[in-house]
């Protein structure tokens, strides 16, 4: 299926009522939220529970919003608005901080939200997370990033991309590009994210099987447009030549984009690939400082969070696992043409 994304060529491939009189429950939330200010440093954060009496709530837990994560967020935030009688409520942690995210969960479960919406950040507090949503009975659904294994009992669900198809889409076009050779560096994002370790195994996948590739340089870079630019900044200082460097998101290709400018290199001596199709990413295409990325959909992503949280709250069967697919940005454009 072809259509057009801001003036990009958009190629798709794919791999792969609950609403019960509360009547007291308001009062409940306040006392509650009395002693959480009394006790813990999510007071401030947890205040805003206090919501109408007949809302249907849903606790959103999540990383601190950042680039894909931000357009994520905000989708929640608008999808749930469009909604009659639904109402999100947001806390964030920092990548790894589970005992955090879990503390939190715990709070929005004494608040009787009637879901949770998780945007998981440690791999290490999910287990922890779906036990106490299924000790309780409230539905849970994580998004973006989460567990994988076959099933969970309970009402849990899960809106994930298929990471590892973001890899192969990734470097099958940069393959293309090079003509199947050449010296390329990965820059991986946080640990604590599925995405990073599946990600980076696409990008592996589709270069092991090309024998003029080699994988001369991998690096961390947690996201962040700022350590990338550091990294690569590092790798070209010590003379480090590369044909390409593939980021398993925008934010860090642009970053990787900033210290090849920085280097004095020319745009083109280096071909950059990123993952999202953000705004900022498709402008660094647009400028040719980018020469990939592949589209993850995060309005779609919080649409069907949201679907699928409402739908468990009524007890009705969702699909466990909610596969969104990635899709290939490729560069068939002018500037007439991307501006429409």
């Amino acid at each position: 299926m072809i259509r057009t994304l801001r003036g990009w060529t958009i190629v798709r491939k794919t791999d792969a009522g609950r609403h019960a009189c509360r009547s007291g429950i308001h009062s409940f939330r306040a006392c509650v939220l009395a002693m959480i200010r009394r006790s813990t440093p999510c007071a401030l954060v947890l205040a805003s529970l206090a919501t109408p009496a007949l809302a249907t709530t849903i606790g959103v837990a999540m990383v601190q919003p950042n680039g894909f994560t931000q357009l994520l967020r905000d989708g929640i935030e608008s999808y749930a608005k469009s909604v009659p009688g639904v109402a999100v409520q947001f806390v964030y942690a920092p990548e790894g901080a589970g005992e955090t995210q879990i503390e939190q969960v715990r709070q929005f479960i004494t608040a009787k939200v009637d879901a949770l919406l998780i945007l998981p950040v440690d791999p290490l507090a999910n287990a922890t997370i779906t036990r106490l949503a299924q000790e309780t009975d409230i539905p849970l659904v994580y998004a973006n990033n989460g567990p994988r294994e076959d099933w969970f009992a309970g009402r849990i669900a899960f809106v994930l991309p298929n990471d590892l198809v973001a890899g192969r889409l990734q470097m099958r076009k940069l393959a293309q590009m090079l003509d199947g050779k050449g010296r390329i560096a990965i820059i991986e994002g946080h640990p604590s994210h599925s995405a990073t370790a599946l990600r980076t195994r696409g990008v592996k996948e589709v270069a092991a099987a090309f024998p003029g590739f080699s994988v001369v340089a991998e690096g961390a870079a947690d996201w962040d447009r700022k350590k990338a630019a550091s990294l690569v900044a590092g790798w070209l200082a010590k003379g480090l030549a590369l044909d390409a460097i593939v980021a398993n998101n925008d934010e860090m290709a642009i970053g990787a984009a900033d210290a090849v400018a920085a280097a004095g290199l020319p745009p083109d001596r280096i071909l950059i690939g990123g993952v999202d199709a953000t705004p900022e990413g498709l402008t660094a295409m647009q400028r040719k400082r980018m020469a990939v990325t592949v589209y993850q959909d995060a309005g779609l992503q919080a649409r069907r969070a949201i679907d699928d949280a409402l739908k468990l709250i009524r007890h009705e069967t969702v699909q466990q696992y909610d596969w969104v697919p990635f899709e290939l940005v490729t560069d068939r454009m002018s500037t007439t043409h991307f501006s429409k």
